[in-house]
């Protein structure tokens, strides 16, 4: 569990470094992005309906409640301090209906960070995440981002970005039947019409090459942004195969919005 969480730990570190440089160029109305997915529910800002900011009876009835959890079982699995003044707590259900559950209470009272590691992992495909982030020719951004090459790159997950803003106005619809040659094509589509979910920015999380992030930023109701963000299997050589399949989902509160989150849940800053 602990190499788990370490792991977790790793990918959250790697899809951070730049986020405030792409939220700089991405206009608003992209970052705050609450419509439903075409991917289905599993894009939703919640992890068996615990959201950021959450209190913690509110947060465990709700994963018993959701999770199917038996008389017995109100209580996490396990429980660990972190931080660097150890007052956040970390507790781990396992054995979920989907997989493990771990849940980040900030000063061990307000959720700030949701893991989930899924027991079977979700296709690509079903979640209509796309392989490529430059679908269509409208969408919304095209980022190609790896690990510096330097040592010390890699250790502080140092990342080397991109990211191409395109025109995003056009709707997320359905294949130009009209259009045989599919040469325009609307945002988030395929050449063979597929639509995908295009508001996710996609990186790589090693200079290997070996894993893929999917991230999106969607701004709550008390006016802090959150991070929802999905990980795929490592591959053994890149280029190899290509990914189908997506291991975890990370929910975490953005770095710069802890003062905001702090205040609407009335922690001292």
């Amino acid at each position: 569990m602990l190499s788990q969480i370490i792991g977790v730990g790793l990918l959250l570190a790697v899809a951070l470094v730049g986020a405030s440089e792409v939220a700089a160029q991405i206009k608003d109305d992209k970052i705050i992005s609450q419509v439903k997915s075409i991917g289905g529910k599993e894009h939703d800002a919640n992890i068996y309906g615990v959201t950021i900011g959450m209190d913690v009876p509110t947060a465990l009835q709700t994963v018993f409640v959701n999770a199917n959890r038996q008389p017995g079982q109100e209580k996490p699995d396990a429980k660990r301090t972190e931080g660097t003044d150890k007052s956040d707590v970390r507790v781990v259900y396992k054995n979920l209906p989907m997989g493990e559950l771990q849940i980040v209470f900030a000063e061990g009272k307000f959720v700030k960070e949701l893991v989930l590691i899924y027991d079977k992992p979700l296709l690509l495909d079903d979640l209509r995440l796309p392989f490529t982030g430059s679908l269509g020719n409208s969408t919304s951004l095209t980022t190609t981002s790896t690990l510096g090459g330097r040592p010390a790159d890699v250790e502080r997950g140092n990342l080397s970005t991109n990211t191409t803003v395109l025109d995003g106005n056009r709707e997320l619809d359905g294949f130009n039947a009209s259009n045989t040659g599919n040469t325009d094509r609307r945002r988030g589509e395929a050449l063979d019409g597929t639509r995908y979910d295009d508001r996710y920015t996609i990186a790589f999380a090693d200079n290997q090459k070996l894993q893929r992030l999917w991230f999106r930023q969607e701004k709550t109701s008390q006016n802090y942004n959150v991070r929802v963000q999905f990980a795929s299997e490592k591959v053994t050589k890149a280029g190899a195969t290509q990914v189908v399949k997506i291991t975890q989902k990370v929910i975490f509160l953005m770095p710069d919005d802890e003062k905001e989150f702090r205040k609407s849940v009335n922690l001292p800053n």
